[in-house]
C-alpha cells in the first residue's frame, strides 16, 4: 500500500492496480497493454485525474508509473465484467443475425441487450456501465446508448439531469464524456420525491423515445442496445423507479449490484411474465466508500469540470450579460414561469432547445449556465464558451448551485 504525495512504478502481471486519487495525480503506461475501464491505455502518454478511483486492468503483463497524491493496491483480477459482457455480446449477435434476415420473415427490427443497472451507492453501478459500453464498441462493429438517470450523481452531464451519450467508440480514458454532445432533459433536482416522480418519468420516457428514433435510423444502435445507470436508491419510492424503468426502457437484462438479495428477489418476481435476464455483479472491494460530504463534492466537480473542462481538453468560462425581457425564467420542476426576484443567484439553469413555452416540457436541452446576478433590466451568467443564449427558455433549478469560491475565473464580454 502506498500513501502520499510520491512516484511510484508498478509492474503487473494478469492483475489490477486500483489505484485512489486523493488530489490530481496522472498514470503512464511505460510498457505492456492495460486497460482503465475497458479502454486500453496508450504508451508514454499522461492520463490526469483527480480525487477519484481508477482501476488499471493487466492481462498479460506491464509497467505502470503513477504520480500524485494516491493509495495503490494490488488485487487479483475479476472475470465478473468480462462475462457480463460475454453473455449482453450473446443478445447482440442474435439481433445481428434478425437484421440479416429480410424484413418480411420478421415482425420487429433487430434489438441488441437492453441493460438496467442497479444497486445501492458504493456498489460499482457507474464504472460497470462505462466498461461494458467501452467493452460492447470494441471493435466499432456496434453503437451503444449509455444513459445516465442518477439525478444526484450523474456521470454523463451537469446534477440533476438525465443524459444518454452515443457511444461508438472508446470513451476517452480521463476526459471522460467531456468532449462529446450527450442528448440532455433537465430535471433540475437532485433527489426524486412522490411530488416529482412523474416528472422524473417523463423525462425517462422522453430518453427512451430519442433513443428509439436512433436506433431505426442508425442499425448499429439497435443491435449494440442500450445501458441504464440508476440512483443508488433501492427502498421506497426509488425501488419503485427502478421497476417503472424496466417498462421505460423495454429492458431485457437487469444487472443487480451488490449483495441486495431482496432487491434481486423483488426483481425477479417483476420479472414474472416478461424476457428479462438477471444477472449479478458482486460488490468490488476496491471501491472507494463515498460519504455524503464526498458525494456533495464530487457532484459539484461534476459542474465545475462542465464550465472548465479538463487538463486535456480546457475550457474557457465566460461571464454573459442578457436583458431579463428576453428570456423566460422557469422552474425546471414544475415549468412555472418565474419572475426574476424568485431566481437566486448561482442556481444552475439549462436552456431549452424548445422554440414555444407549450413544448419546454419535452425539449431536451442546449447546454447550461450559471445565473450570476439577476437584477430587474438585466442578468449576467457563467457558460463555458462565449456566444449569445440559443434560446430564451431556462429552467432554473432551485437545490443546484455552483458556490461563489468555485466559480472559476472567467473571460467577459468586449
Amino acid at each position: 500500500m502506498a500513501r502520499g504525495i510520491q512516484h511510484a512504478h508498478y509492474e503487473l502481471e494478469r492483475s489490477e492496480l486500483n489505484i485512489h486519487f486523493k488530489g490530481s495525480g496522472c498514470i503512464v503506461l511505460v510498457d505492456g497493454d492495460a486497460t482503465v475501464y475497458g479502454a486500453p491505455l496508450k504508451r508514454n502518454v499522461r492520463y490526469n485525474f483527480s480525487r477519484c478511483g481508477i482501476p488499471v486492468v493487466c492481462s498479460l503483463s506491464c509497467r505502470v508509473h503513477v504520480e500524485g497524491e494516491f493509495t495503490a493496491k494490488i488485487s487479483l483480477m475479476s472475470s465478473a465484467i468480462d462475462d457480463i459482457h460475454a453473455l449482453l455480446d450473446l443478445a447482440r449477435a442474435d439481433a445481428t443475425i434478425i437484421n440479416d434476415v429480410p424484413r418480411e420473415f420478421h415482425d420487429k427490427g433487430p434489438r441488441g441487450p437492453r441493460v438496467l443497472v442497479v444497486g445501492n451507492q458504493n456498489t460499482g453501478k457507474s464504472s460497470l456501465c462505462r466498461a461494458l459500453a467501452n467493452l460492447a464498441t470494441s471493435d466499432k462493429k456496434y453503437g451503444v446508448a449509455l444513459v445516465d438517470t442518477d439525478v444526484g450523481q450523474q456521470g454523463i452531464a451537469c446534477p440533476g439531469s438525465i443524459a444518454t451519450a452515443f457511444i461508438e467508440e472508446y470513451i476517452p480514458v480521463d476526459d471522460g464524456f467531456n468532449t462529446m454532445m450527450p442528448l440532455i432533459f433537465f430535471f433540475g433536482d437532485k433527489t426524486v420525491t412522490a411530488s416529482s416522480r412523474k416528472r422524473y418519468l417523463d423525462l425517462c420516457a422522453f430518453t427512451s423515445q430519442a433513443i428509439a428514433s436512433v436506433c431505426m435510423s442508425r442499425p448499429q444502435y439497435a443491435i449494440g442496445g442500450v445501458i441504464v445507470n440508476t440512483m443508488g436508491w433501492t427502498t421506497g419510492i426509488g425501488r419503485d423507479i427502478l421497476f417503472e424503468l424496466i417498462s421505460v426502457f423495454s429492458i431485457t437484462h437487469v444487472v443487480v449490484c451488490g449483495s441486495d438479495e431482496e432487491l434481486a428477489e423483488e426483481l425477479r418476481r417483476a420479472a414474472i411474465g416478461h424476457s428479462i435476464t438477471l444477472l449479478r455483479y458482486p460488490k468490488q472491494p476496491r471501491l472507494f466508500q463515498r460519504g455524503r460530504s464526498q458525494l456533495c463534492e464530487s457532484r459539484t466537480e461534476q459542474l465545475l469540470t462542465y464550465f472548465k473542462g479538463t487538463l486535456r481538453t480546457p475550457l474557457s468560462p465566460y461571464r454573459g450579460v442578457a436583458f431579463v425581457k428576453d428570456v423566460y425564467f422557469l422552474n425546471a420542476l414544475t415549468l412555472e414561469v418565474l419572475s426574476w426576484q424568485e431566481v437566486a443567484p448561482l442556481s444552475v439553469a439549462a436552456v431549452s432547445w424548445s422554440d414555444s413555452l407549450e413544448s419546454v416540457d419535452e425539449a431536451n436541452i442546449a447546454g447550461f449556465i450559471v445565473l450570476l446576478e439577476i437584477g430587474k433590466r438585466f442578468f449576467s451568467f457563467l457558460s463555458p464558451a462565449s456566444g449569445n443564449l440559443p434560446k430564451p427558455f431556462l429552467l432554473v433549478s432551485s437545490t443546484i448551485k455552483l458556490p461563489w469560491s468555485k466559480v472559476p475565473p472567467f473571460t467577459a464580454p468586449g
